[in-house]
């Protein structure tokens, strides 16, 4: 039952990628959704929808499998950051530093404490909370109160978190940093990602009886990371589409120079990003983003730049008109922030559930009988 319900998940996510791959055939090839109209209709006449619904489920699937993949290294990709002066500015919103946020609020209120019962966890817990104030201005030689090596107080804990404000846990979700707080950043968010990944895996072979709350919550962050993911492709390629209907439509419009301008930006991203990556990343961590963000402005830079050819059908039947384009671009925006927010949410409420879960399965457990007491 887990299988199907892990390939329903990813089988939505293929589903929603199929608008901006239409869009795409649409834009990059002549008349290409017609022919892809006529596969469909040679398929129905088949009489075999059977074969039909196999093909299009595997296809469904293949396309869920790696935007999938791809989405989770997208919201997961800490290579896109810039040096300015004396900050550096990053993506603050990843999926490791808001599982780091919510590991320290977590810890604040002693909810780590379970993780002593397991010997691997209780090191990356106490590992954690050492890295806690790395990083802190003028008490990078103090240390905060760890809860599982002495009796720490809540109280204790928040009075030294609020004398440094400049903590890693406090600057976990910060779109702008010193750079020396970001270089001891990598770590932090690895131990928080090890504990996280401990505790759901000893929690996930309970069964399904103990985690069927949280499999509804994992289910929830998969699908909306990757509709967050198709809605950012969907408004991208909406927006080359504006711009093409501006081009041939009012080619001395200002609006049509400032739309030839958005694939720049992901053409100076990616490669900042690309360098990053091969810099700082282990040969068998594939690029997903970068290459992602690189096809994008390509295809932009493409339909925007070089001069086209009409067909004579392109002709006949002219495009939809530029503001039609630019409703659809905003609608897109609207429902990529929409799906992105609801992400970060589950996100949240998914670390919690975890983290609850595994507190409350480490109190009304009996711990394991020693292999000195006979039995």
């Amino acid at each position: 039952m887990g299988a199907l319900t892990i390939a329903f998940d990813i089988t939505i996510v293929g589903a929603l990628a199929l608008p901006w791959v239409v869009l795409v055939l649409h834009l990059l090839f002549f008349a290409g959704e017609n022919r892809l109209g006529d596969v469909l209709r040679w398929i129905k006449d088949q009489q075999q929808p059977a074969a039909a619904g196999v093909l299009l489920f595997a296809v469904a699937y293949t396309m869920g499998s790696a935007v999938s993949r791809i989405a989770q290294d997208f919201f997961n990709d800490d290579d896109l950051f810039v040096h300015v002066h004396r900050y550096l500015f990053r993506v603050g919103m990843t999926e490791n530093r808001i599982l780091t946020s919510v590991y320290c609020q977590r810890d604040d209120n002693a909810l780590l404490l379970a993780g002593s019962g397991n010997p691997a966890l209780k090191e990356k817990i106490d590992s954690f909370q050492r890295q806690k104030s790395s990083g802190c201005g003028k008490d990078d030689d103090t240390r905060p109160p760890v809860a599982n090596e002495s009796p720490a107080p809540k109280k204790a804990i928040k009075s030294y978190l609020s004398a440094n404000p400049n903590c890693l846990c406090q600057q976990s979700l910060s779109w702008h940093v010193r750079p020396g707080i970001n270089s001891n950043d990598d770590d932090f968010n690895d131990a928080a990602a090890d504990i996280f990944g401990l505790e759901e895996s000893a929690l996930l072979l309970k069964g399904d009886e103990y985690t069927q709350r949280l499999r509804q919550l994992h289910d929830q962050v998969m699908v909306l990371r990757g509709a967050a993911f198709n809605g950012m492709i969907a408004a991208s390629f909406c927006v080359f589409a504006w711009g093409v209907v501006l081009r041939r439509e009012k080619p001395r419009s200002a609006m049509r120079w400032v739309l030839a301008v958005v694939p720049v930006a992901f053409l100076l991203v990616a490669p900042n990003a690309f360098r990053h990556h091969f810099r700082e990343r282990s040969p068998s961590d594939p690029p997903y983003m970068e290459f992602s963000l690189l096809l994008i402005g390509l295809a932009g830079a493409w339909l925007l730049w070089m001069p086209r050819l009409q067909s004579s059908d392109a002709k006949k039947q002219q495009a939809a008109s530029g503001w039609r384009w630019a409703v659809l671009a905003a609608l897109s925006v609207v429902l990529t922030v929409t799906a992105t927010l609801g992400w970060w949410a589950t996100e949240v409420a998914y670390a919690q559930e975890v983290i609850y879960s595994y507190d409350s399965q480490w109190t009304t457990t009996p711990p394991p009988l020693s292999s000195n007491s006979g039995f």
